[in-house]
């Protein structure tokens, strides 16, 4: 998908700051409990797909704990972010994170990006590289629909 597409399936704009910053009248972001907030709304969105899923930190505790189990799909490693801003394309956020999955997930899962925005209601999946894939973004549901459809074949 496109820069293009991306910015068209968006439903809102950006918002400023991202990192807590306040501006005059509101209230701080505490991020811990926005970071906390969009693993929640990443685990419902993951139910109202049919796949049911809980928060990881609040069960286990560990740093290496996923950010959300789902027992559907144990075989994947997900990590997610939830920010003020789309950071699809920052080459640095997305190593950073990359690096993050990776070494949470171990050799035994599949490392996967999922990232919200302000503004937007779609959650992006972005499948980490392996030795015979490269990188890509996709929507949630077409994240699923591959998964399913993979599952299904002999």
């Amino acid at each position: 998908m496109t820069r293009q597409q991306i910015a068209s399936a968006s439903v809102g704009g950006h918002s400023s700051g991202g990192r807590g910053e306040s501006t005059p009248g509101k209230k701080p972001v505490n991020s811990r409990r926005k970071g906390a907030d969009g693993e929640r709304e990443f685990a419902h969105a993951l139910a109202d797909a049919g796949f049911p899923a809980t928060r990881g930190q609040q069960h286990a505790g560990g740093a290496d704990s996923p950010d959300v189990r789902c027992e559907a799909l144990a075989w994947i490693h997900f990590e997610v972010k939830r920010l003020a801003d789309c950071k699809m394309f920052s080459p640095a956020q997305i190593r950073e994170w990359a690096a993050q999955a990776r070494r949470d997930a171990g050799p035994a899962k599949l490392p996967v990006l999922a990232h919200r925005w302000n503004g937007q209601s779609t959650w992006w999946i972005r499948v980490l590289p392996t030795d015979y894939r490269l990188p890509y973004w996709q929507t949630l549901s077409e994240f699923l629909t591959d998964v399913v459809e993979r599952a299904s074949k002999p």
